[in-house]
């Protein structure tokens, strides 16, 4: 499964470059943002799939050769660490720098990044065309959240009529299986459950789509990596729930200062029947109140249990940052703002 509230917004890329002193639009350091921890770039940059073409790395970029058309076209994708993470990442004023140098010595097409939709974008677009880069966005899939701030009575009394409803009823059903939440906090537990997780969450999606990124060693080992270097830092949460004392979901997730981000979850296929998934849920959420967890990260992917838990929707845009010395990128480039006219005149709107 793939992952967001981003505190303490700094100084945008579209004002002036010359003030050092913030760098980003948004700050991401270690104890806020999962996924711009230098942790997760150093376990990402260390288990790089052989399957990827990558002819080039740099500092915090990479060039990655993408098949397009059907493979009888590839073009050089700039991309920031993390294939199946991109909830949301910074355009830096650093590696706007290094997709500067980039430029001057390797060969590249475009850069991608995914961003989150707000007030800002159309300064970053600026600044982009300041520096000679043409630019476009697109929408990108939306990410979900719950809002905890009111209190959990407060966000239940907040679902639609439907929602509440059907979560009393399938959290009432799961009673006389005796739910709980058992927390995994030992260090010598976290690998054996990681193993566990890893092995139910290739099962499903191999028979739900065919295929988990899972499969392949790099990925799993980035996994286990990252997740060691959170539990040493106290904020890796994983548990699972049981059910008739049985396990029937499992579940990982980063605490970062008062917000929650849920990572994976999976059921194990035991008493599916009585919706372990969505009992899960309301027990973590139960939780992270006790916590004084503000907001509960669900990321994107419109799931059905996402979009009637939610209650908040936070709209994310994929820019795509063009070379202008690169034929094919300012092909591209044009072929992006025919095929997704309407959609960026929708998202201009609403920035």
């Amino acid at each position: 499964m793939t992952i967001q509230t981003l505190s303490n917004p700094v100084k945008t890329i579209g004002l002036n470059p010359s003030q050092k002193e913030s760098r980003s639009i948004h700050q991401h350091p270690e104890t806020d943002f999962p996924f711009e921890m230098p942790s997760f770039h150093q376990c990402w940059w260390r288990h790089l799939s052989p399957r990827f073409d990558i002819p080039f790395k740099g500092q915090s970029l990479l060039v990655h050769r993408k098949k397009v058309a059907k493979g009888f076209l590839s073009l050089k994708e700039v991309r920031i660490s993390g294939w199946n993470t991109a909830w949301d990442q910074a355009l830096t004023e650093d590696r706007l720098a290094e997709l500067q140098q980039l430029q001057q010595t390797n060969q590249w097409d475009y850069f991608r990044l995914r961003l989150k939709v707000n007030h800002d974008l159309p300064q970053s677009t600026e600044r982009l065309a300041a520096l000679g880069f043409p630019s476009v966005m697109v929408p990108a899939p939306c990410q979900y959240s719950i809002d905890l701030s009111q209190g959990l009575d407060a966000y239940m009394k907040g679902l639609s009529h439907n929602s509440r409803k059907s979560l009393k009823k399938k959290t009432r059903l799961a009673q006389a299986l005796k739910p709980r939440l058992v927390t995994v906090s030992e260090s010598k537990s976290v690998e054996q459950f990681l193993e566990e997780l890893i092995q139910h969450h290739i099962q499903y999606w191999d028979q739900k789509v065919g295929h988990s990124y899972l499969n392949h060693p790099e990925e799993k080992q980035f996994l286990y990596h990252w997740a060691l270097a959170l539990h040493q830092s106290g904020q890796l949460v994983l548990d699972r729930l049981m059910m008739n004392d049985q396990t029937v979901n499992l579940s990982l997730g980063v605490r970062s200062g008062d917000a929650f981000y849920w990572l994976f979850t999976v059921n194990t296929g035991l008493f599916n029947e009585y919706a372990p998934g969505i009992v899960g849920l309301n027990l973590r959420l139960e939780a992270c109140a006790q916590k004084n967890i503000q907001q509960f990260h669900m990321g994107a992917g419109d799931y059905f249990y996402k979009i009637q838990s939610a209650n908040m929707t936070l709209p994310c845009a994929d820019i795509y940052v063009i070379n202008p010395d690169s034929w094919k990128g300012m092909l591209y480039h044009r072929w992006l703002k025919r095929k997704h006219r309407g959609d960026i005149q929708q998202l201009q709107a609403k920035t």
